[in-house]
């Protein structure tokens, strides 16, 4: 890894971004609403999140469109409640691409669905400088 990728890496996750209010404070009403909204998907909920939008090109933005998706990813650096105990509360988490937000608090992938706890912010990012990190 390149000293560039590494200063972008800890540009984006030290950079403040736009701040993002979610309508979802309370963790209980978040569970309740993700098991109405996406039945059977699991959930995750999180705290100190990030809405990235991916900088990819209109191209790839429409590749990505066709196939139902959106070029927004989801990154949390702290996991409340893991339904499907695929992280510990504490972990950080890295979704997959956005197919749906609903009710200003619920992020929905392909198999999940993750429920956006108090305030968040939203950043732009390379693809590379996002999957970088672990």
């Amino acid at each position: 890894m390149t000293d560039t990728r590494i200063e972008k890496i800890s540009d984006f996750l030290s950079s403040k971004g736009e701040e993002i209010h979610s309508a979802c404070d309370d963790e209980a009403a978040g569970i309740a609403l993700a098991q109405e909204l996406c039945p059977g998907k699991p959930y995750c909920s999180v705290r100190q999140w990030i809405l990235v939008d991916l900088d990819i090109s209109d191209d790839k933005k429409e590749l990505v469109t066709e196939q139902g998706f959106q070029p927004v990813l989801l990154y949390a650096h702290t996991v409340v409640t893991d339904s499907a105990r695929r992280f510990s509360p504490g972990d950080w988490v890295r979704s997959t691409l956005l197919v749906d937000r609903k009710s200003n608090c619920l992020f929905e992938t392909q198999n999940s669905v993750y429920i956006l706890l108090g305030t968040g912010s939203r950043k732009t990012a390379e693809p590379a400088v996002v999957t970088s990190i672990f």
